[in-house]
């Protein structure tokens, strides 16, 4: 695995979000067990797992979209540094409400939803369309530190609020008819969806 060491440091130091290492060498390893080529990232932060897909998979294109103006220039410039352009595609947009006629790389291999944690189930709905039919929908963050399985515990009323609806996505993917969700505790919990009606 090839880590970019300096740019994770960095992020780390500035308490900027990405994806801790366990997730991340996971979904690095679905995307080359899948053989995946293309991957729809909605949360790009500064660029970290976008840089790090397209260094450990062969043949990957990455299109991403960030929403924070000055993450979005930070991501911008570390994906020039690093000399990716032509395998990253960055969109500086709120995926809410961006216009999908917009993406280049669709249809994808694999969705990776890592950004605002309450939007999960509209990131999901929007985007779900524009996987392949046999691809995968990978999710960060369902954990929250293991706060999910003690909710009424949390003191600060805007986290309780933000834990439930990671909770409220959980169980409402869990239980759809339409997909298969493996769980996995790794990192601070990971998701694999994928189509049953293409098993």
């Amino acid at each position: 695995m090839k880590y970019l060491e300096e740019l994770e440091q960095s992020a780390l130091d500035r308490d900027i979000p990405i994806m801790q290492r366990a997730g991340l060498e996971e979904l690095i390893g679905e995307l080359i067990k899948r053989q995946s080529s293309s991957v729809l990232e909605i949360g790009s932060a500064v660029g970290y797992s976008a840089l790090m897909m397209v260094n450990n998979v062969d043949h990957l294109t990455v299109e991403t979209i960030e929403r924070d103006d000055e993450r979005y220039r930070e991501a911008y410039q570390n994906i020039h540094d690093y000399h990716q352009e032509e395998r990253i595609i960055v969109h500086h947009d709120d995926a809410l409400l961006m216009d999908t006629a917009t993406l280049k790389a669709a249809p994808y291999d694999c969705l990776f939803i890592d950004a605002a944690k309450a939007q999960y189930q509209k990131f999901f709905e929007k985007y779900i369309p524009y996987v392949k039919k046999d691809g995968f929908v990978f999710v960060d963050n369902l954990d929250f530190h293991g706060m999910i399985y003690d909710i009424d515990h949390i003191r600060n009323r805007n986290t309780r609020a933000l834990v439930r609806k990671i909770k409220r996505f959980r169980d409402w993917i869990k239980n759809n008819d339409l997909y298969n969700v493996e769980y996995r505790e790794i990192g601070d919990g990971i998701c694999i969806i994928t189509r049953k009606d293409f098993e």
